[in-house]
């Protein structure tokens, strides 16, 4: 979906992971493409996990990504569950947060581990796009 909003031009780099074979050949040139704006990087065990759901931890990783945000290594958000939100996350769940494009859930909660669903991508995608044009 994000890449279908960026609407790069490039071809994308050549997929390396070790579950390649499970992107779905429709798919294929949208991640070759995220690979190479450097917008996902993969898992540190080399896959990529196409048919896993993105948490919302790994959707404001891949926003601020796209974004090209600068993060800063934070401690402290914004969100009840600060602790429960990856200490590689924060930083962007944090310029996020503050620029207006992720909420948290009820009681002020991020559920960094929660599915990411598509209304909560949709909805980020087209801020991010409105945040671009401004």
């Amino acid at each position: 979906m994000i890449m279908n909003a960026l609407k790069p031009n490039s071809e994308g780099l050549p997929l390396t992971f070790s579950d390649t074979t499970n992107i779905a050949a429709w798919a294929q040139r949208a991640v070759a493409q995220a690979l190479q704006a450097g917008i996902i990087h993969g898992y540190e065990d080399g896959s990529f996990r196409p048919n896993a759901p993105i948490t919302r931890s790994e959707m404001a990783a891949i926003i601020s990504s796209a974004l090209k945000l600068s993060i800063e290594k934070v401690d402290v958000t914004g969100f009840a569950d600060n602790d429960m939100i990856p200490a590689w996350a924060r930083g962007a769940v944090e310029a996020l947060h503050q620029l207006g494009l992720i909420q948290g859930k009820g009681d002020n909660a991020f559920d960094p581990s929660g599915k990411t669903t598509r209304a909560e991508a949709i909805t980020v995608l087209l801020k991010m796009l409105a945040l671009q044009s401004e």
